[in-house]
């Protein structure tokens, strides 16, 4: 089974999300170099997509490769603050925010809000 991002998307499902648009094997395997029927038998294999193969489809689509690598498990996802601001929007888009926590300064995680109630030794506003 190929390899797929965090959300269980092969690459390209994440990259006709990210670009808007359908890819035929036809289009990846132009992305690769290599023949349509060389695709369509490497495209289910377990190493697909490799560290380089996500680098030759980040730039032949104008997506960001670092982010391709974060997302499909290549990169730790330390890695996330090296990326730019339009990198970050890209892992966001094609699922990264469905797993992230939230988190404060510091990387300490955020305190919830207490409920507001009122004080019996307060006056009403």
């Amino acid at each position: 089974m190929a390899r797929t991002n965090m959300d269980g998307k092969p690459i390209r499902r994440v990259l006709e999300w990210l670009l808007n648009r359908d890819l035929t094997d036809a289009d990846m395997a132009a992305a690769l170099d290599v023949h349509p029927s060389n695709y369509s038998r490497h495209k289910d294999d377990d190493g697909y997509p490799s560290f380089e193969e996500l680098v030759t489809l980040g730039e032949h689509f104008h997506v960001s490769p670092r982010m391709l690598q974060i997302a499909f498990g290549l990169l730790d996802t330390d890695a996330l603050i090296l990326l730019d601001e339009a990198e970050m929007k890209q892992y966001l888009e094609q699922g990264g925010a469905n797993h992230m926590e939230p988190t404060g300064a510091g990387g300490k995680k955020g305190r919830k809000i207490a409920r507001l109630s009122p004080r019996a030794d307060r006056p009403p506003l």
